[in-house]
Protein backbone atom coordinates (compact mmCIF):
# COMPACT_ATOMS: atom_id res chain seq x y z
CA UNK A 1 0.00 0.00 0.00
CA UNK A 2 1.63 3.13 -0.82
CA UNK A 3 1.49 6.15 1.84
CA UNK A 4 -0.02 9.12 1.24
CA UNK A 5 2.13 11.83 0.30
CA UNK A 6 2.91 15.22 1.36
CA UNK A 7 4.84 18.24 -0.53
CA UNK A 8 8.26 17.76 -1.96
CA UNK A 9 10.08 20.68 0.20
CA UNK A 10 12.77 20.84 -2.84
CA UNK A 11 10.18 21.28 -5.43
CA UNK A 12 9.17 24.49 -3.52
CA UNK A 13 11.87 25.49 -2.16
CA UNK A 14 12.76 29.32 -3.95
CA UNK A 15 9.89 28.49 -6.22
CA UNK A 16 8.39 31.91 -7.10
CA UNK A 17 4.59 31.58 -6.85
CA UNK A 18 1.63 34.07 -7.17
CA UNK A 19 -1.53 33.82 -5.70
CA UNK A 20 -4.57 35.21 -6.61
CA UNK A 21 -7.07 35.89 -3.41
CA UNK A 22 -3.97 35.07 -1.21
CA UNK A 23 -6.23 37.59 1.98
CA UNK A 24 -9.15 34.36 1.74
CA UNK A 25 -8.91 31.64 4.41
CA UNK A 26 -7.23 29.10 2.16
CA UNK A 27 -5.29 31.63 0.56
CA UNK A 28 -3.45 32.62 4.07
CA UNK A 29 -3.25 29.22 5.50
CA UNK A 30 -1.93 28.25 1.45
CA UNK A 31 0.76 31.27 1.66
CA UNK A 32 1.81 30.28 4.69
CA UNK A 33 2.57 26.60 4.21
CA UNK A 34 4.35 27.69 0.97
CA UNK A 35 6.51 30.14 2.61
CA UNK A 36 6.96 27.28 5.18
CA UNK A 37 8.33 25.03 2.22
CA UNK A 38 10.72 28.12 1.45
CA UNK A 39 9.06 29.59 -1.69
CA UNK A 40 8.91 33.38 -2.52
CA UNK A 41 4.94 34.32 -2.52
CA UNK A 42 3.19 37.53 -4.55
CA UNK A 43 -0.31 38.10 -3.84
CA UNK A 44 -3.18 39.73 -5.64
CA UNK A 45 -6.06 40.63 -3.91
CA UNK A 46 -8.32 43.67 -2.90
CA UNK A 47 -9.90 43.32 -0.03
CA UNK A 48 -10.03 40.69 3.14
CA UNK A 49 -13.07 38.34 2.86
CA UNK A 50 -14.05 38.19 5.85
CA UNK A 51 -14.22 41.26 8.19
CA UNK A 52 -13.82 42.45 10.88
CA UNK A 53 -12.06 39.30 11.85
CA UNK A 54 -9.65 37.75 8.98
CA UNK A 55 -7.14 35.21 9.35
CA UNK A 56 -4.92 37.24 6.68
CA UNK A 57 -4.61 40.69 8.35
CA UNK A 58 -3.91 38.83 11.70
CA UNK A 59 -0.91 36.93 10.76
CA UNK A 60 0.25 39.32 8.46
CA UNK A 61 -0.62 42.52 9.83
CA UNK A 62 2.55 44.80 8.52
CA UNK A 63 1.53 43.58 4.78
CA UNK A 64 -0.66 46.10 3.08
CA UNK A 65 -3.13 45.07 0.29
CA UNK A 66 -3.83 47.08 -3.09
CA UNK A 67 -7.22 48.39 -3.29
CA UNK A 68 -6.25 48.46 -7.41
CA UNK A 69 -5.58 44.63 -7.03
CA UNK A 70 -8.75 43.48 -8.90
CA UNK A 71 -9.05 40.31 -10.27
CA UNK A 72 -11.25 42.49 -13.02
CA UNK A 73 -8.83 44.98 -13.56
CA UNK A 74 -6.89 43.00 -16.43
CA UNK A 75 -4.16 45.47 -17.06
CA UNK A 76 -3.08 45.70 -13.22
CA UNK A 77 -3.07 41.70 -13.08
CA UNK A 78 -0.83 41.48 -16.05
CA UNK A 79 1.47 44.31 -15.07
CA UNK A 80 1.56 42.61 -11.60
CA UNK A 81 2.19 39.18 -13.10
CA UNK A 82 5.22 40.72 -15.81
CA UNK A 83 6.38 41.92 -12.41
CA UNK A 84 6.89 38.92 -10.14
CA UNK A 85 7.84 36.81 -12.86
CA UNK A 86 6.20 33.45 -11.46
CA UNK A 87 6.29 30.24 -12.68
CA UNK A 88 3.66 28.75 -10.63
CA UNK A 89 -0.13 31.08 -10.42
CA UNK A 90 -2.40 29.33 -7.40
CA UNK A 91 -6.08 30.78 -8.64
CA UNK A 92 -8.48 31.74 -5.40
CA UNK A 93 -9.78 34.94 -5.98
CA UNK A 94 -13.50 34.46 -6.70
CA UNK A 95 -16.92 35.36 -4.77
CA UNK A 96 -17.33 32.08 -2.72
CA UNK A 97 -20.27 32.44 -0.75
CA UNK A 98 -23.13 30.84 -1.79
CA UNK A 99 -26.00 32.92 -0.19
CA UNK A 100 -23.95 35.89 -1.53
CA UNK A 101 -23.98 34.74 -5.18
CA UNK A 102 -27.55 34.44 -4.59
CA UNK A 103 -27.61 37.96 -3.40
CA UNK A 104 -25.34 39.99 -5.89
CA UNK A 105 -25.31 37.07 -9.11
CA UNK A 106 -23.64 39.58 -11.24
CA UNK A 107 -21.19 40.51 -9.16
CA UNK A 108 -20.27 36.58 -8.71
CA UNK A 109 -20.62 36.16 -12.38
CA UNK A 110 -18.27 38.83 -13.24
CA UNK A 111 -15.67 38.22 -10.71
CA UNK A 112 -15.63 34.28 -10.76
CA UNK A 113 -16.16 34.10 -14.46
CA UNK A 114 -14.79 37.14 -16.02
CA UNK A 115 -12.06 37.31 -13.32
CA UNK A 116 -10.78 33.71 -14.79
CA UNK A 117 -10.99 34.70 -18.08
CA UNK A 118 -8.59 37.74 -17.39
CA UNK A 119 -6.54 35.36 -15.17
CA UNK A 120 -6.02 33.04 -18.05
CA UNK A 121 -5.06 35.95 -20.38
CA UNK A 122 -2.78 37.48 -18.70
CA UNK A 123 -0.66 34.48 -17.91
CA UNK A 124 -0.43 33.54 -21.74
CA UNK A 125 1.55 36.64 -22.45
CA UNK A 126 3.91 35.96 -19.19
CA UNK A 127 6.94 33.71 -20.58
CA UNK A 128 7.97 32.45 -16.92
CA UNK A 129 4.68 31.11 -15.95
CA UNK A 130 4.62 27.51 -16.67
CA UNK A 131 1.29 25.93 -14.22
CA UNK A 132 -1.93 27.82 -12.90
CA UNK A 133 -3.72 26.11 -11.03
CA UNK A 134 -7.08 27.19 -11.34
CA UNK A 135 -9.52 26.54 -7.59
CA UNK A 136 -13.33 25.95 -8.28
CA UNK A 137 -15.61 23.81 -6.39
CA UNK A 138 -17.03 20.50 -5.48
CA UNK A 139 -20.31 22.06 -6.52
CA UNK A 140 -19.40 22.49 -10.09
CA UNK A 141 -21.40 19.62 -11.15
CA UNK A 142 -24.71 19.08 -12.57
CA UNK A 143 -27.09 18.31 -9.58
CA UNK A 144 -28.32 14.30 -9.88
CA UNK A 145 -29.80 13.04 -6.61
CA UNK A 146 -29.66 9.21 -8.12
CA UNK A 147 -25.55 9.86 -8.20
CA UNK A 148 -23.81 7.87 -5.42
CA UNK A 149 -20.76 10.41 -6.18
CA UNK A 150 -19.67 13.13 -8.23
CA UNK A 151 -16.40 11.83 -10.69
CA UNK A 152 -14.05 14.54 -12.67
CA UNK A 153 -16.14 12.93 -15.65
CA UNK A 154 -19.58 13.78 -14.10
CA UNK A 155 -21.57 16.40 -16.54
CA UNK A 156 -21.03 19.90 -14.85
CA UNK A 157 -24.14 22.31 -13.91
CA UNK A 158 -25.41 24.50 -11.50
CA UNK A 159 -28.41 24.76 -9.67
CA UNK A 160 -27.58 28.43 -8.47
CA UNK A 161 -25.54 31.34 -9.52
CA UNK A 162 -22.58 30.34 -7.80
CA UNK A 163 -22.49 26.92 -8.72
CA UNK A 164 -23.15 27.74 -12.34
CA UNK A 165 -20.26 30.52 -12.52
CA UNK A 166 -17.80 27.97 -11.03
CA UNK A 167 -19.22 25.35 -14.08
CA UNK A 168 -18.33 27.65 -16.34
CA UNK A 169 -15.21 28.34 -15.14
CA UNK A 170 -14.04 25.07 -15.40
CA UNK A 171 -15.56 24.87 -19.65
CA UNK A 172 -13.68 28.10 -20.14
CA UNK A 173 -10.42 26.67 -18.48
CA UNK A 174 -10.69 23.63 -21.34
CA UNK A 175 -11.71 26.11 -23.84
CA UNK A 176 -8.15 27.23 -23.49
CA UNK A 177 -6.17 23.78 -24.10
CA UNK A 178 -4.66 23.84 -27.48
CA UNK A 179 -3.27 27.44 -26.59
CA UNK A 180 -2.06 26.17 -23.40
CA UNK A 181 -0.25 23.16 -25.69
CA UNK A 182 0.99 25.85 -28.29
CA UNK A 183 2.80 27.92 -25.16
CA UNK A 184 4.05 24.97 -23.58
CA UNK A 185 2.36 25.80 -20.66
CA UNK A 186 -0.42 23.63 -17.90
CA UNK A 187 -3.61 24.34 -16.16
CA UNK A 188 -5.22 22.64 -13.84
CA UNK A 189 -8.86 22.56 -12.31
CA UNK A 190 -9.08 21.96 -8.29
CA UNK A 191 -12.54 20.61 -7.55
CA UNK A 192 -13.35 20.73 -3.38
CA UNK A 193 -15.66 22.11 -1.33
CA UNK A 194 -16.56 22.38 2.51
CA UNK A 195 -13.36 22.48 3.65
CA UNK A 196 -13.43 23.78 7.34
CA UNK A 197 -10.45 24.88 9.43
CA UNK A 198 -8.80 27.49 12.09
CA UNK A 199 -8.99 31.21 11.13
CA UNK A 200 -12.83 30.94 8.56
CA UNK A 201 -15.05 33.95 9.68
CA UNK A 202 -16.89 34.16 6.42
CA UNK A 203 -20.48 35.06 6.57
CA UNK A 204 -23.09 32.11 6.59
CA UNK A 205 -20.64 29.29 7.02
CA UNK A 206 -21.99 27.26 9.57
CA UNK A 207 -18.43 26.55 11.77
CA UNK A 208 -17.66 29.94 11.90
CA UNK A 209 -20.87 30.66 13.30
CA UNK A 210 -20.73 27.58 16.19
CA UNK A 211 -17.78 29.61 17.15
CA UNK A 212 -19.20 33.06 16.89
CA UNK A 213 -21.63 31.73 19.02
CA UNK A 214 -19.76 29.90 21.56
CA UNK A 215 -16.82 32.27 22.13
CA UNK A 216 -18.55 36.29 20.73
CA UNK A 217 -22.36 34.81 22.10
CA UNK A 218 -23.78 35.52 18.48
CA UNK A 219 -27.19 34.53 17.26
CA UNK A 220 -26.99 30.99 15.67
CA UNK A 221 -29.55 29.24 12.98
CA UNK A 222 -28.78 26.48 10.72
CA UNK A 223 -29.87 26.48 7.14
CA UNK A 224 -30.20 22.54 6.56
CA UNK A 225 -29.30 19.99 9.12
CA UNK A 226 -29.47 17.48 7.01
CA UNK A 227 -27.61 18.68 3.82
CA UNK A 228 -24.74 15.60 3.30
CA UNK A 229 -21.44 17.45 2.27
CA UNK A 230 -17.65 16.10 1.94
CA UNK A 231 -16.39 18.02 5.01
CA UNK A 232 -12.16 18.19 4.75
CA UNK A 233 -9.83 19.99 6.66
CA UNK A 234 -7.88 23.17 4.98
CA UNK A 235 -4.57 21.22 5.18
CA UNK A 236 -6.18 17.47 3.64
CA UNK A 237 -7.51 20.35 0.64
CA UNK A 238 -4.24 22.35 0.55
CA UNK A 239 -2.22 19.33 0.38
CA UNK A 240 -4.10 17.93 -2.77
CA UNK A 241 -3.61 21.23 -4.94
CA UNK A 242 -0.20 21.07 -3.88
CA UNK A 243 0.55 17.82 -4.74
CA UNK A 244 -1.22 18.32 -7.68
CA UNK A 245 1.12 21.20 -9.15
CA UNK A 246 3.95 18.49 -8.63
CA UNK A 247 2.36 16.52 -10.66
CA UNK A 248 1.78 18.87 -13.42
CA UNK A 249 5.07 19.65 -13.11
CA UNK A 250 6.28 16.48 -14.23
CA UNK A 251 3.82 15.32 -16.51
CA UNK A 252 2.96 15.42 -20.24
CA UNK A 253 -0.85 16.73 -19.63
CA UNK A 254 -1.44 20.60 -20.37
CA UNK A 255 -4.74 20.31 -18.70
CA UNK A 256 -6.45 18.05 -15.66
CA UNK A 257 -8.37 18.67 -13.35
CA UNK A 258 -9.00 16.78 -9.71
CA UNK A 259 -11.22 16.18 -7.05
CA UNK A 260 -10.43 16.43 -3.34
CA UNK A 261 -12.56 14.93 -0.80
CA UNK A 262 -12.47 12.34 1.68
CA UNK A 263 -13.72 8.79 1.24
CA UNK A 264 -17.75 8.34 0.79
CA UNK A 265 -18.32 6.67 4.23
CA UNK A 266 -16.78 9.75 6.01
CA UNK A 267 -18.97 12.63 4.31
CA UNK A 268 -21.44 13.71 6.66
CA UNK A 269 -24.49 15.76 6.95
CA UNK A 270 -24.27 19.27 8.99
CA UNK A 271 -26.29 17.85 11.92
CA UNK A 272 -23.02 15.76 12.56
CA UNK A 273 -20.48 18.60 12.53
CA UNK A 274 -22.29 20.45 14.77
CA UNK A 275 -22.89 17.52 17.29
CA UNK A 276 -19.38 16.73 17.60
CA UNK A 277 -18.43 20.23 18.30
CA UNK A 278 -21.70 20.85 20.88
CA UNK A 279 -20.05 17.47 22.23
CA UNK A 280 -16.39 18.35 22.83
CA UNK A 281 -17.03 22.12 24.38
CA UNK A 282 -19.93 20.95 26.96
CA UNK A 283 -22.74 23.07 25.22
CA UNK A 284 -26.59 23.35 25.61
CA UNK A 285 -27.57 24.49 22.15
CA UNK A 286 -31.20 24.25 20.45
CA UNK A 287 -31.38 23.73 17.20
CA UNK A 288 -33.00 26.78 15.13
CA UNK A 289 -33.47 26.65 12.23
CA UNK A 290 -34.81 29.25 9.30
CA UNK A 291 -36.21 28.87 6.28
CA UNK A 292 -33.63 29.30 3.26
CA UNK A 293 -33.47 32.17 1.33
CA UNK A 294 -31.58 30.67 -1.33
CA UNK A 295 -31.30 27.56 -3.22
CA UNK A 296 -28.79 24.55 -1.81
CA UNK A 297 -28.45 20.94 -2.81
CA UNK A 298 -29.22 18.35 -0.32
CA UNK A 299 -26.42 15.73 -0.97
CA UNK A 300 -22.98 16.62 -2.51
CA UNK A 301 -20.75 13.74 -2.51
CA UNK A 302 -17.59 13.59 -3.89
CA UNK A 303 -15.47 10.62 -5.47
CA UNK A 304 -11.44 11.63 -5.15
CA UNK A 305 -10.30 7.93 -5.82
CA UNK A 306 -8.44 9.98 -9.31
CA UNK A 307 -6.29 11.67 -7.05
CA UNK A 308 -6.07 8.64 -4.56
CA UNK A 309 -4.84 6.47 -7.35
CA UNK A 310 -2.80 9.13 -9.42
CA UNK A 311 -1.03 11.46 -6.54
CA UNK A 312 -1.31 9.28 -3.73
CA UNK A 313 -3.40 11.32 -1.92
CA UNK A 314 -5.54 11.18 0.57
CA UNK A 315 -7.12 12.77 3.50
CA UNK A 316 -4.84 12.54 6.52
CA UNK A 317 -6.93 13.95 8.74
CA UNK A 318 -10.00 11.66 10.14
CA UNK A 319 -13.19 13.40 10.79
CA UNK A 320 -12.65 12.95 14.77
CA UNK A 321 -8.78 14.50 14.41
CA UNK A 322 -10.81 17.20 11.78
CA UNK A 323 -13.19 17.87 14.43
CA UNK A 324 -10.07 18.25 17.42
CA UNK A 325 -8.11 20.42 15.11
CA UNK A 326 -10.39 22.54 14.72
CA UNK A 327 -11.59 23.26 17.99
CA UNK A 328 -7.97 23.59 19.06
CA UNK A 329 -7.58 26.07 16.65
CA UNK A 330 -10.43 28.33 17.81
CA UNK A 331 -10.36 27.31 21.46
CA UNK A 332 -6.66 28.36 21.68
CA UNK A 333 -7.26 31.52 18.99
CA UNK A 334 -9.70 32.72 21.94
CA UNK A 335 -6.80 32.05 24.65
CA UNK A 336 -5.12 34.99 22.96
CA UNK A 337 -2.67 32.10 21.34
CA UNK A 338 -0.21 33.52 18.24
CA UNK A 339 -2.66 32.52 14.77
CA UNK A 340 0.77 32.18 13.06
CA UNK A 341 2.06 29.36 15.63
CA UNK A 342 -1.59 27.96 15.56
CA UNK A 343 -1.10 27.18 11.71
CA UNK A 344 2.33 26.77 11.90
CA UNK A 345 1.76 24.09 14.55
CA UNK A 346 -1.17 21.99 12.82
CA UNK A 347 1.02 22.12 9.15
CA UNK A 348 3.52 20.06 11.34
CA UNK A 349 2.07 18.00 12.52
Amino acid sequence: MVTTRVPNKKFWNKKKIFITGHTSFKGTWLKIWLEKLGSNITGYSNSYPSNPLSLYKIIYKFEKIRKKDDINDYNNLLNSLQKSKPEIVFHLAAQSIVSEASQKPIDTFKSNIMGTVNLIEACLKVKTIKIIMIVTTDKCYEENNDSKSYKESSNLGGSEPYSASKAAVELITKSYLKKFKEMNKKVVTLRAGNVIGGGDWKKNRLVPDIYKFIYEKKKLVFRNLKGVRPWQHVLDCLNGYILATEYASKNSYHYNNWNFSPDLKYQKNVKWIVDKIIEMNNLNIKYRKENMKFYESQKLTLSAKKANTNLYWSTLINNQLLINYVNDWYKSYYLNISPRELCLNQIQN
